[in-house]
């Protein structure tokens, strides 16, 4: 099979473009006046990295994301997001760049401080409020979020504006102020935008603490990967006392950088995932260069701070270490950021020893065994879902599942052993991709031949208990075909002579002929009670006298005493195939003998329920039983019987047993195998 060519990416549209440029030229343009107007000295110089970073990346992430082919309407709307904070902190960027180094005060100086004193909000509070609401689809989590992010729009227009009228005197090489301000219309438009800003904050991070407690899977690992860059951010910030300059400025502007990166990181993994290869590139040099200007910088500051230092030599040995350890590093990131994204697909071993491990702590049970292997593939290749079938199975009802399978055909993977195909592995590709990598491929294909021999126990397990319940449920129509025929036939000709025997006996005169139809007689009873007693041995006599549920209710009447109160809860339409009906009343029979006898319960309780099943269960406030088994009784064998009984007809039992009483609870199919 050809593999499917990749889907190109999206065009940019003008628009998105345009939205972008004043963040991307603003910031350019920040840093390079800086540097011409030999501006590093200056109050503005270590604001200067760390604003330009954030706009610029926010840009680059929201077209990044904007360029996929798989885009979603949620995704557009967190990357415009982004365009729009981007764009107002690179304006406010460069404005603050341009007032510190004006030298004569001009309409363009008093307008850049107007932007410079407002545009930073929605640059910056944008991130505390509307990028939580929307993180990491673009969907508000539920209705009532439509409130808070509308408050946060609101508040952040009016305390731009608010912001932008209030007087200010900008001290840079010379004093600016605004051309115009209004004292009392800015503080009322303030008062009002935080009174909405602060519970639209609130609600923003309450908002991923709901994602966080609600997901599950990628979806949990998104909202994790943003907090943990956004309290990088907040660590970094905190620490720029103790930090020494430059190492401060650079360290905030890299923590800043991994905001934006970790929003476009997660959104595109969500599901617009076939810009892999770019993004992997990007995350391992953006992080090998931060590793490595750490790794310099610290180095290089270490060796200055010792005495006849030279800071010529001290270059040189800082980078020569530097350069010692890039290879060795990037190769180890390279990995981890593989890893993040496809799990241990580059390591095979790791993916086989994780699954011997994970069936080994299944123990035996060859039913955990599909699900184990699902689970495995899920966790271990980061993959969307998986499913296996058995073979000659019906293909709506397969044997496990795991993660999300969607509409999007699967690969499959066929599980042989000795020739023979006994499974069937499904997986699905990553969100955005088309289909699996061959490295996927050879990674499953060793799962399927690791698992084959197990899952080929289950088939042939499955087919012994299918062998098994067809046993149990042919012997026990042949039973009561029996029953039938000794009761409705021999039963009755057999009373029939001995009543005609009987009559002979009473008009007969002679004692030795008397004599002989009296033995007679007993003979004929003698052969109708081990009639009765084989018929009863076949099939509760009960069950075709009074029916199902009342044969249930008589059992339950015939343990009740003067001492000890039974309750019969039974629905009065529970109906079943025979074999269903014996197990039934034979786990109920015993389940009240052990109550009775064991238990010394003062209160037993007999429910019966119809539904997808028949559930029975017999529960009773004695001293608890043994789990394991229980003596002999005249019903069975204790519950290892009633367990046996249960699984013959492909039904399950469970018992609960304490000091306060037992439970025993039967989930047995209306007809043998039904809950297959």
């Amino acid at each position: 099979m050809q593999p499917a060519s990749r889907p190109r990416s999206r065009p940019v549209t003008v628009g998105a473009t345009l939205a972008a440029a004043p963040g991307i030229l603003g910031g350019a343009l920040a840093l390079a006046l800086v540097t011409v107007l030999d501006a590093w000295d200056l109050a503005v110089a270590g604001e200067v990295p760390v604003d330009a970073v954030v706009a610029i990346i926010y840009p680059v992430t929201a077209l990044l994301v904007l360029s996929s082919p798989a885009l979603r309407p949620g995704g557009r709307t967190l990357a415009w997001i982004l365009l729009a904070a981007g764009g107002c902190s690179g304006v406010a960027t460069l404005a603050t760049v341009g007032a510190q180094a004006a030298t004569e005060s001009s309409t363009a100086t008093g307008v850049a401080v107007v932007l410079l004193s407002s545009m930073w909000v929605p640059g910056f509070l944008t991130l505390l409020t509307l990028v939580p609401l929307f993180y990491p689809d673009g969907l508000l989590p539920g209705r009532l979020w439509l409130s808070a992010a509308a408050a946060a729009v609101v508040g952040l227009v009016l305390l731009t504006a608010g912001l932008a009228l209030h007087p200010l005197t900008f001290e840079g090489r010379i004093e600016l102020t605004k051309p115009f301000t209004h004292l009392a219309a800015s503080r009322g438009l303030t008062v009002i935008a935080v009174v909405l800003l602060v519970p639209a904050g609130l609600a923003a991070m309450a908002s991923l603490v709901v994602r966080l407690v609600r997901s599950r899977g990628l979806a949990r690992r998104q909202v994790v990967v943003f907090l943990a860059a956004a309290g990088l951010l907040v660590v970094v910030t905190l620490a720029q006392g103790p930090l020494p300059s430059p190492v401060d400025i650079l360290a905030q502007a890299l923590a800043a950088a991994l905001v934006p990166v970790a929003i476009g990181v997660a959104i595109t993994r969500h599901g617009l995932y076939d810009l892999d290869v770019a993004v992997r590139r990007a995350l391992v040099a953006g992080s090998l260069g931060a590793c490595l200007a750490g790794a310099y910088l610290s180095l290089f500051a270490v060796l200055q701070a010792l005495p006849q230092h030279r800071s010529a030599l001290s270059a040189a040995v800082a980078a020569g270490v530097t350069g010692a350890v890039m290879q060795p590093l990037a190769r180890r990131l390279a990995a981890g950021v593989d890893r993040m994204f496809y799990g241990d697909r580059a390591d095979p071993f790791a993916v086989t020893s994780e699954l011997g491990a994970r069936l080994t702590r299944a123990g035996l049970d060859v039913d955990l065994v599909p699900q184990v292997v699902c689970y495995t593939v899920v966790d271990t290749l980061r993959l969307p879902g998986a499913r296996v079938w058995l073979s000659g199975d019906d293909r709506d009802r397969p044997v496990a599942v795991a993660g999300a399978v969607g509409e999007r055909r699967p690969t499959a993977f066929e599980l042989r052993h000795r020739g023979e195909v006994v499974a069937e592995l499904d997986v699905w590709p990553r969100a955005g991709e088309q289909e699996l990598h061959p490295r996927d491929r050879v990674v499953l294909s060793g799962v399927a031949d690791q698992v084959a021999p197990a899952v080929a126990a289950l088939q042939l397990h499955r087919q012994l208990q299918r062998s098994r319940e067809a046993l149990v449920a042919a012997r026990e129509d042949e039973r009561l075909r029996l029953r039938r025929d000794l009761h409705d036939g021999l039963g009755a000709t057999l009373a029939g002579l001995r009543l005609q025997v009987e009559t002979a006996q009473e008009v007969c005169e002679q004692p030795d002929v008397d004599r002989l139809l009296g033995s007679a007689v007993a003979g004929i009873s003698q052969a109708v009670d081990e009639v009765r007693a084989i018929t009863d041995g076949l099939r509760p006599a009960a069950l075709d006298e009074l029916g199902l549920a009342r044969a249930l209710s008589a059992l339950a009447e015939r343990v009740r005493t003067p001492g000890r109160e039974v309750e019969a809860d039974i629905d009065e339409h529970v109906a079943a195939d025979p074999a269903v009906e014996v197990a039934l009343h034979r786990i109920a029979a015993e389940a009240l003998a052990n109550a009775v006898r064991h238990s010394r319960a003062g209160r037993v309780v007999l429910r019966v329920r119809d539904g997808a099943g028949v559930v029975l269960e017999v529960t009773d406030d004695g001293v608890g039983m043994d789990p394991a088994g229980s003596p002999a009784t005249g019903s069975g064998l204790g519950l290892a019987s009633m367990r046996q009984r249960a699984e013959e007809v492909g039904g399950t039992l469970q018992v609960h047993t304490s000091e306060s009483g037992t439970t025993v609870h039967a989930l047995l199919p209306h007809a043998v195998g039904d809950l297959r």
